[in-house]
């Protein structure tokens, strides 16, 4: 009977002293896959800066009314694959690039927005370079900025495709050339 009592004393204390290993390994364990998460979930943001900006490359002219035309949406391959989100941006959209131009883009997977540029007095059409994170363009500028910066002038410095890039709309041209710092 004392050996009985003895190996059901020792079983419990083992289990007792097993539960407290296995504590310990959980908690040092979970602390490991917290600092998993939070290293994840941190992003670096850079500061944005350019010596370009939109006032830089000003328009003569701001029209105001678009010319009343039938697109011809068979100018290039692109345009020819994008026909019906051409033709509701021109039909939807105001004059909001480079005094003569509308502008809209649409997403083509992720991370991935492409768009067009159409010139409102002729019709031609102007692929813009696709971007990751949006645009930003002013009704007044031939400016645009791809996946630009958030509203204090930070991008996320991992992102492969989040950085900012700038591009002139060659009027001359018609095509956008991107700009080197």
């Amino acid at each position: 009977m004392k050996l009985i009592n003895i190996c059901l004393i020792f079983c419990i204390v083992s289990i007792i002293i097993g539960c407290n290993e296995n504590q310990t390994i959980n908690k040092e364990k979970a602390k490991k896959v917290e600092e998993k998460k939070v290293k994840k979930t941190y992003f670096e943001r850079t500061k944005f800066v350019t010596k370009y900006k939109f006032d830089q490359f000003p328009v003569n002219k701001i029209e105001t009314e678009k010319t009343k035309l039938i697109l011809n949406t068979n100018q290039n391959a692109f345009s020819k694959r994008y026909k019906t989100m051409i033709k509701q941006t021109f039909e939807k959209e105001a004059i909001n690039f480079a005094g003569k131009y509308v502008v809209n883009y649409w997403g083509c997977g992720s991370p991935c927005q492409i768009g067009i540029a159409i010139n409102a007095k002729n019709g031609k059409l102007i692929e813009i370079p696709s971007a990751s994170a949006g645009y930003e363009f002013q009704k007044n500028s031939r400016l645009l900025i791809t996946n630009p910066p958030d509203s204090l002038d930070y991008y996320i410095k991992d992102c492969a495709w989040c950085e900012p890039e700038l591009y002139v709309l060659d009027t001359l041209k018609n095509k956008f050339v991107k700009l080197h710092e």
